[in-house]
């Protein structure tokens, strides 16, 4: 099934879209947050669950013309992902602390941050092959260099020196921009 038949089956029948969608995608979401959560599949199983949930809540905001389904649901795993690790490096150290408290600056950083976020799926969804593979592997779903570059069939060399022309090049173009690096 295409993406854009998932996302209509997401809008009209939730229950058919998300069964659709999680056996497309639910093991790559899983590969990206057990790279990073690698401890507990307690953890996992609730970051991909969380992720095809804000998948359902935000149908309506996707657009092909930034990228790909596929991307889309990568980020959104990998920040959940992220944010399931901070909140685990934060119970386990932080014992006294009022975390019920969120301030205005707190929201407007979000803000801020997501509006980033797009800008620079936008400007990754714009490189061409096999740069663009190379950056999600990279960045999004922490794949080695080495890994990388076995799947694409390169060389390591080759892998490192994309990555590094790439980051150059998203800096310049996220700086253009306005985006702050």
């Amino acid at each position: 099934m295409d993406d854009s038949s998932i996302l209509l089956l997401l809008k009209n029948s939730p229950s058919k879209g998300l069964y659709e969608v999680t056996k497309k995608y639910g093991g790559m979401v899983e590969a990206i947050t057990r790279k990073i959560l690698y401890n507990t599949a307690e953890d996992i199983e609730e970051c991909v669950a969380d992720t095809f949930v804000t998948l359902w809540k935000n149908t309506n905001d996707v657009e092909f013309e930034r990228g790909t389904l596929k991307g889309y649901i990568a980020c959104i795993a990998r920040n959940k992902a992220i944010d399931r690790y901070r909140k685990l490096c934060k119970e386990s150290t932080v014992y006294m602390e009022d975390k019920d408290i969120v301030s205005d600056t707190d929201i407007e950083e979000e803000i801020v941050i997501k509006s980033d976020v797009e800008v620079l799926q936008g400007v990754i969804n714009q490189m061409g092959e096999p740069d663009k593979e190379i950056f999600i592997r990279r960045f999004f779903w922490f794949e080695k260099v080495k890994e990388i570059a076995a799947h694409l069939e390169l060389t390591e060399k080759n892998v490192e020196n994309r990555i590094y022309r790439g980051k150059k090049r998203l800096k310049q173009v996220l700086t253009e921009r306005g985006v702050t690096i």
